[in-house]
């Protein structure tokens, strides 16, 4: 069977911007996760650290974690300090503005895994509720300033796109919360604990899977993305998956999968390559890429 790619729709390579990121709690290792993501996000960018503990006690706690400040290039920190699962405290940030929001499974409760799951999805709910409310308002005000258009670099725009923009990951510890989770449609998670796990039976079944996810996870080389499907393809244009994958090479890439919009899951490596059908703009390509 020959297979021909054709051509990309268009050929760029996606700018790395700044981006502004919250951290709703804290963890035992959060300088850890701070420098990997000095490493990761452009220059200018932003990590707001909101949390219980005094903003005179966090720069004592993060230089005896071993964070060195002056090694930070990329991100600036900005503290708040006030409670994730109360309302009012919650309302006094900017959350429209935040291009991904993670909800950490805060050390104070640490101990009860059970405690800490309930903690995470009271602010995941309680952050999505109020962006929720906050969308109409913004779309008035769009319609009563600029009733046609509007600059998409203002603050109208940024706040009118806010929600679609923003992604809120909340950590969990409980297998049983996942299970909760996927019975309610509610696919904004991460399972930390199950993912160590897994990592682990990995490497000890085959060590060589050690360098794999190291390559995945480190700071430079490889890593996966999620790629919009208009970097590859024309709208209704109708490709099977080996024509998808030669124009991934076209970009340097390696497509492993793809998710459909009206779909829950990715489909990874799926079986039936050579079906045709029409992609959308808005299905997502899963790809192995160099770090930009």
């Amino acid at each position: 069977m020959q297979v021909y790619g054709g051509h990309l729709p268009r050929d760029f390579t996606i700018p790395k911007s700044p981006e502004k990121i919250l951290f709703c709690g804290w963890r035992r290792d959060i300088e850890d996760m701070i420098m990997v993501l000095d490493a990761f996000l452009a220059p200018e960018s932003e990590l707001w650290m909101f949390n219980e503990v005094p903003e005179s006690d966090r720069e004592k706690k993060l230089i005896d974690g071993g964070l060195d400040f002056i090694r930070l290039e990329n991100i600036s920190l900005v503290h708040r300090e006030g409670n994730a699962v109360i309302r009012r405290h919650l309302e006094s940030l900017p959350l429209e503005s935040f291009d991904s929001i993670l909800i950490l499974a805060d050390e104070s409760v640490e101990d009860s895994a059970m405690q800490a799951d309930s903690r995470s999805l009271a602010t995941l709910l309680l952050i999505r509720d109020i962006q929720a409310r906050r969308l109409p308002f913004k779309e008035a005000m769009v319609s009563r300033i600029h009733p046609v258009s509007f600059f998409q670099g203002s603050w109208i725009g940024e706040m009118q796109q806010a929600s679609d923009k923003s992604v809120i990951i909340s950590e969990i510890l409980d297998p049983r919360t996942k299970n909760l989770l996927t019975m309610s449609k509610i696919s904004d998670y991460v399972l930390s604990n199950e993912l160590v796990s897994m990592a682990l039976a990995m490497v000890a079944e085959d060590r060589q899977i050690n360098d794999v996810l190291e390559e995945l996870f480190a700071e430079e080389g490889n890593e996966m993305q999620i790629r919009s499907s208009d970097l590859y393809l024309r709208e209704e244009e109708e490709l099977n998956f080996y024509e998808i994958i030669l124009r991934g090479r076209q970009r340097k890439e390696i497509v492993i999968g793809y998710r459909l919009a009206d779909a829950e899951r990715a489909v990874i490596n799926p079986p039936a390559k050579d079906a045709r059908r029409k992609w959308s703009y808005k299905d997502v390509f899963i790809v192995i890429t160099v770090k930009d």
